[in-house]
């Protein structure tokens, strides 16, 4: 714990300007959390950022060029055991991670403003890497820690990776603002709201893993996967940024109350 709150303290002190990994869709996931928020909570939310959420969805991958912060790269992977349920207790693991930050949001008013703040902005972008099915890794499936595939039949087949297969489907919306993404993911996934908002960070990672895994029966190290299944994945990438989205308001709300 003391690990995570110095760690905390140094972010809430350095610029946050975000790198294009993945911008779009974390923003985008921002941007629909910040639609469902109750007034109580977008006020407060508000008052902590001073801005939108949106502006805030990256702010760790910011900093990783500081040797000192390169650890918190490993914040964005969730480690699931070999029965797919996440029991660790690793500070450097994102659910544990996101835990710590929720905590210290809910003792608010015993912390500074500057904890606070950085509380706030690791559970936005956190809430986001645990819905990347790229970032769940599963005890004794070392296929999650990333491989490599071919795309064929194609009129040149090429080889393509576990990790862009999913970060693809998000450069596919670069020219969306994130707010047009957001309403673009709440169209497809809206009436799922209710169902989708529910549980805990651990359940959310392990609901993330059962979908790897049966995305592992047909995208898998070595295998030949044709652009069609490829590309039918692109729903399951847009459910789990509507997951993302719904939880992460449902979250804050609960935090806020």
């Amino acid at each position: 714990m003391k690990k995570i709150i110095a760690v905390l303290f140094a972010l809430a002190m350095m610029a946050t300007e975000a790198y294009a990994f993945k911008v779009v869709g974390h923003q985008a996931i921002a941007a629909l959390a910040e639609k469902h928020l109750n007034d109580k909570a977008q006020g407060e939310v508000k008052a902590i950022l001073k801005s939108g959420m949106t502006k805030h969805a990256m702010w760790l991958f910011s900093l990783r060029k500081n040797p000192e912060l390169a650890y918190t790269q490993q914040w964005q992977y969730a480690t699931l055991n070999a029965e797919g349920k996440s029991v660790t207790t690793d500070e450097n693991d994102a659910v544990v991670a996101l835990e710590k930050a929720v905590n210290v949001l809910r003792n608010r008013k015993n912390e500074s403003d500057s904890l606070v703040l950085a509380s706030l902005r690791t559970v936005i972008q956190i809430v986001g890497d645990i819905h990347n099915p790229a970032n769940i890794r599963i005890e004794g499936n070392e296929a999650t820690k990333g491989f490599e595939y071919t795309v064929a039949p194609h009129k040149k087949p090429y080889k393509a990776t576990w990790v862009g297969l999913w970060h693809n489907f998000a450069n596919r919306h670069d020219v969306f603002s994130p707010e047009y993404y957001a309403h673009d993911i709440e169209i497809f996934a809206g009436e799922k709201k209710a169902e989708y908002e529910k549980g805990t960070p651990r359940f959310w990672a392990e609901n993330v893993g059962e979908d790897v895994v049966r995305c592992l029966e047909v995208v898998y190290p070595n295998a030949e996967v044709s652009p069609i299944d490829q590309n039918n994945y692109e729903y399951l990438y847009d459910k789990c940024m509507a997951k993302a989205g719904y939880r992460l308001a449902a979250l804050l709300n609960d935090i806020f109350n």
